[in-house]
Parts: structure tokens; C-alpha cells; sequence
């Protein structure tokens, strides 16, 4: 009896010991996942701050290196991508606030229909965007399409095309989509958006002004005046950054928007949204 007693206790001690040792271990494993993910957080901070300074100032256009995609950098122990759009290539939403004529509304509408948003939802948006006093900001623009915590997939394409800034500062006309310029200029007609194209592409760093002068003597002075009218530029500060991190079997994401400040100011990382 006494041995079987002293071997049930050695029985117990030893389960005791093994569970105490799978718990040291997970707690050892946990801690070693919390400092990867802390390690992996710097490195995506590093990221960030490398494409802040990099960025370009002025003359914005789709051939510079800022559009050409990453994959696979190297960091140290991690592996880091990424992928920039520059904001002022899209609507701004904040035209919408002084709506006098509807063109806005119109090209809100037709970008909605594009990726499919019911109509009704794009009613109420428009409704409660009209109603605002204050311009959105860049958190204020990602709750678009929110209901009830969710959004729906064509909200989410909606926001590719759309964003929010002061609206004296213009749209990019070197980076916005076909089809958003075509909306933005009715009044252009087929061939004068392809002949502001080919001007785009053939010479994308000439200035604003410069741009006009062209329009004027290619496609006539109405054409130039519709232009003056309209928030356009060929420069941007604002851009999104989507970074990828991998460290060992963990991934991070990371969208990062950055104000590089114009030609002479502060470059500034504004807002940064984790990722799944």
C-alpha cells in the first residue's frame, strides 16, 4: 500500500510538473508572438517613415517611382511591400458642400453607379453630405457606407475613387481616372479628353497655368474657361500608403496617409489604419 501510495504521488507530482511546464511553455510562446508583433510594428513604422521622406512634391504623375509597387524589401528580419495612391487623383467629397450647379452631385452619383451602390443609400448619403456646415476630414470619409458596423463591397470601391480635402485645393488632373475626368467635363467632349490625355502623358510636370494656355490653343478659349472653373491642378501632397509586413509566420498590414506638405512644407503621416 505504501508504494502504491508513493507511486500515486510521483504520478501526481509529475502531472502537476507537465501541466506547470505547458503552461510555461504557452506563456513563453505568447510572449514570443507579443514581441514578433511588436517587432513587426516597428518595422512597418519604418515603412511608413521611409515613404514619408520619399515621396514626391509638385508635379505629381503615374510615371514617377512613387506608383511603382513593392514586394519582398528586406528589413532586417522581415519582408515589407507596398503600394501608394495619391489622394488627389480622386473626387473630392467635399465639393459637394457648395453644390451650386449639381455637377458634383452628378459625378458622385455616376461614380456610385459604376461600382454599383443602390441608389437609395447613394440618396441619403447625398443628402447628409449636403447638409454639412463643415468640410469631411480623412477619418470623416472612411465612415461612408457604414450600416449598422458594416459596409457593403461596393461602398468599399466606392471609397478607391473618392477621398476629402479642402476644396480650394484641386484634383490632380495627372492621376485621375478616365472615367472621373469624363464625369467632371461633359462639356469636353470625346476627343478633347483625349487630347487633354495625350497633353497629360507627353508632358506631365508643366504647370497648371501652362496646361491652360495649351487647352486654350488647341482646343479653344470655351474649352480653357470650362477648365478655369473647374478645382484642378497637376500637383498633390496627399497620398495612401498600404504596407505589407512578414516576420517569420506573421503578417501585418498597415494603410498609412501621408501629407507631404507641398513644395516647401512638413511631410506628416496623418492617419494610420491598421489592417487585418
Amino acid at each position: 500500500m505504501a508504494l502504491i501510495q508513493a507511486l500515486l504521488i510521483v504520478a501526481a507530482l509529475a502531472a502537476v510538473a507537465t501541466a506547470l511546464l505547458l503552461r510555461a511553455e504557452r506563456a513563453r510562446e505568447r510572449l514570443e508572438w507579443r514581441f514578433t508583433a511588436d517587432q513587426a510594428g516597428l518595422y512597418l513604422d519604418s515603412g511608413a517613415e521611409l515613404l514619408r521622406t520619399s515621396l514626391p512634391r509638385g508635379a505629381v504623375y503615374l510615371a514617377q517611382d512613387w506608383n511603382r509597387p513593392r514586394e519582398g524589401l528586406e528589413i532586417d528580419r522581415g519582408r515589407l511591400g507596398w503600394s501608394v495612391t495619391d489622394l488627389r487623383g480622386r473626387f473630392n467629397v467635399n465639393l459637394l458642400l457648395a453644390d451650386e450647379t449639381g455637377l458634383y452631385r452628378d459625378v458622385f452619383e455616376g461614380l456610385a453607379r459604376e461600382v454599383g451602390v443602390p441608389r437609395a443609400e447613394v440618396a441619403a448619403t447625398l443628402r447628409g453630405l449636403e447638409e454639412r456646415t463643415a468640410p469631411l476630414g480623412n477619418a470623416e470619409i472612411l465612415a461612408l457606407g457604414f450600416d449598422d458596423g458594416e459596409r457593403d463591397e461596393a461602398w468599399t470601391e466606392m471609397l478607391d475613387l473618392v477621398w476629402a480635402w479642402p476644396a480650394e485645393e484641386g484634383m490632380n488632373l495627372n492621376t485621375l481616372p478616365e472615367d472621373t475626368l469624363a464625369l467632371l467635363l461633359p462639356g469636353i467632349g470625346r476627343s478633347g479628353l483625349d487630347a487633354l490625355r495625350r497633353e497629360l502623358e507627353g508632358d506631365p510636370e508643366q504647370s497648371y497655368e501652362t496646361l491652360l494656355d495649351w487647352v486654350e490653343d488647341r482646343l479653344g478659349e470655351e474649352t480653357r474657361t470650362l477648365l478655369e472653373a473647374m478645382p484642378f491642378s497637376t500637383e498633390s501632397s496627399l497620398f495612401m500608403a498600404r504596407l505589407t509586413l512578414q516576420l517569420d509566420t506573421l503578417v501585418l498590414r498597415r494603410s498609412v496617409v501621408l501629407d507631404t506638405g507641398g513644395p516647401e512644407g512638413v511631410s506628416a503621416i496623418v492617419m494610420s489604419i491598421p489592417g487585418p
